[in-house]
């Protein structure tokens, strides 16, 4: 894999950059902001199966895979992960000793999913003790019903069985069930819980809770596609200093997670939640959205149970479920 740096004035205009100097099988690797735009680097594919027409396009010359990473990346494609992410897999392990033109080497499979793993960037300040002073206030955002909600009462409820020092505020007043929701959680936990009606409130609000540990914030949610909508959520949410963490289904198609993530990438997001992974058999799909949007992954949300159905996000236990690799092939 062949890693490009493209700066840009804007996202947009440095991934179209992207897919002009490096094809639209480029993996992006990672975006960020810069004082002149934004930076993003992407791994350009290269591969000794591959050619290139008269036009520069890539054109498989072979069969899709080599056949020693065949029946792995046809488990990992029935599981959604892209193409994209696989072809970056596999000309990693092209560069290795493991034997890729035949099945059978039983070193590839623990290698493959050591080098998918590497693709899986994952952020970890969302919880934990050390509490650091940028992840201190979180709001929960992403479209209706993927569990924003549910999932602040499974952190939230985690942070007090540590210890923490925490509050519960929401600006989700379009909802009403979504406020008694959380006001059941705070009772329940024996934390002070807040509405906000306006940004204003919020900065008051939040400056109530400065000497809290941890301060997290629900938020309403909207549809990806309704922009004045979106618009009004990223004003209520004031200021730098929240971190966002966008709640993504599982079981979202390709297309939809993208949508999602441009919606709010506008604003900011500081890791992924993956809810609802227990309810779809291709949560590839919404994992691969995320990886070669070069966000990081916080935690997977497994059913309704609070605090217990969640997990922080485990980029090896991600990659080997992805190669359908059972415990027989652990090493």
């Amino acid at each position: 894999m062949l890693l490009k740096r493209i700066e840009a004035q804007t996202l947009q205009k440095a991934l179209d950059r992207v897919r002009e100097e490096c094809g639209d099988d480029a993996l992006v690797v990672e975006t960020r902001p810069t004082n002149k735009g934004f930076l993003v680097v992407a791994a350009k594919p290269q591969t000794e199966l591959d050619g290139r027409d008269q036009a520069g396009r890539v054109q498989v010359t072979a069969s899709r895979w080599t056949p020693g990473f065949a029946p792995l990346a046809q488990k990992a494609e029935d599981f959604g992960i892209s193409p994209r992410i696989l072809k970056a897999v596999e000309n990693a392990l092209l560069g290795t000793k493991v034997e890729m033109s035949r099945s059978g080497d039983p070193a590839l499979p623990n290698l493959s999913a050591r080098v998918l793993a590497a693709l899986l960037p994952i952020e970890s300040r969302f919880e934990g003790r050390d509490v650091h002073p940028d992840f201190r206030t979180i709001a929960f955002v992403g479209p209706t019903g993927v569990g924003k909600t549910t999932t602040l009462g499974k952190l939230a409820a985690r942070a007090v069985k540590q210890g923490q020092d925490i509050a519960i505020v929401t600006v989700d007043t379009y909802r009403v069930a979504a406020v008694e929701q959380l006001r059941a959680f705070a009772d329940l936990l024996a934390v002070p819980m807040e509405v906000a009606f306006t940004p204003q409130d919020l900065r008051r609000t939040l400056q109530k809770f400065a000497d809290k540990d941890r301060v997290y914030i629900d938020t309403t949610g909207r549809s990806p596609l309704d922009r004045d909508a979106l618009a009004q959520a990223h004003a209520a949410l004031p200021g730098t200093d929240i971190a966002r963490l966008l709640c993504l289904p599982a079981a979202s198609r390709r297309k939809d997670a993208d949508a999602v993530i441009d919606a709010h990438d506008r604003a900011g997001i500081h890791g992924v939640c993956i809810t609802k992974w227990d309810e779809t058999k291709m949560p590839g799909e919404s994992l691969s959205a995320v990886v070669e949007r070069g966000l990081k992954l916080s935690h997977v949300t497994i059913g309704q149970e609070v605090p217990s159905d969640i997990a922080e996000a485990d980029a090896m236990e991600l990659a080997r479920a992805a190669f359908d690799l059972g415990a027989e092939t652990r090493r």
